[in-house]
């Protein structure tokens, strides 16, 4: 995307997420599980740590060992 549309996409996402930040701890973490895919963990020791209901993505099993239940965007809409 063009660095509008990705502001255009942010502003609209922040009325409806609030963002976290990602911190040191949640890197070492996220290391020390490791995981074949480095991002995922960081997105589930992040998720654990600010205590989320839930993690949204469209690759659901690259979260199997994570401590926050993973939905795809439909499953998670149909649970609503």
């Amino acid at each position: 995307m063009k660095p509008e549309q990705v502001k255009s996409v942010l502003g609209m996402l922040k009325l409806v997420f609030h963002f976290e930040e990602l911190n040191e701890s949640d890197l070492v973490n996220a290391a020390n599980l490791c995981w074949d895919d480095f991002e995922d963990a960081v997105q589930s020791v992040t998720a654990e740590r600010i205590k989320a209901d839930y993690i949204i993505t469209r690759n659901v099993r690259d979260f199997k060992n994570s401590k926050v239940t993973a939905f795809t965007p439909t499953e998670y809409l149909a649970r609503r």
